[in-house]
């Protein structure tokens, strides 16, 4: 692998786990404040996610080893494959992905 390879890889996953760590600040945040006092600011906080940022988030994990275990979310989501799946869908798919091999899921 070509050390430009080695970076844009090293800066896709700093970007997927700045994203990761943005949603933890903001549960976080959500979880300690009333909601009548942030509820209207955490709204603006968070950008929608972007095909591209979860197929950024599922290609760490798929070269984790879960890329069965992705495809078949994609499946049950009906869609054929990442692209197929509903924007409404990226959250959920992406928190999904990402509990894969933290001892939430029977998996790991």
């Amino acid at each position: 692998m070509s050390a430009m390879s080695e970076i844009s890889m090293t800066i896709k996953e700093l970007r997927t786990a700045a994203n990761a760590l943005i949603s933890a600040a903001n549960s976080l945040q959500r979880f300690f404040s009333s909601k009548d006092d942030n509820e209207e600011e955490l709204l603006h906080e968070t950008r929608p996610l972007t095909l591209e940022d979860v197929r950024d988030i599922l290609r760490v994990k798929c070269e984790m080893g879960f890329a069965a275990d992705i495809k078949q979310m994609i499946l049950d989501l009906g869609a054929k494959s990442l692209k197929d799946v509903n924007p409404s869908d990226y959250e959920p798919l992406v928190k999904a992905v990402q509990a894969l091999g933290t001892g939430g899921d029977d998996d790991a």
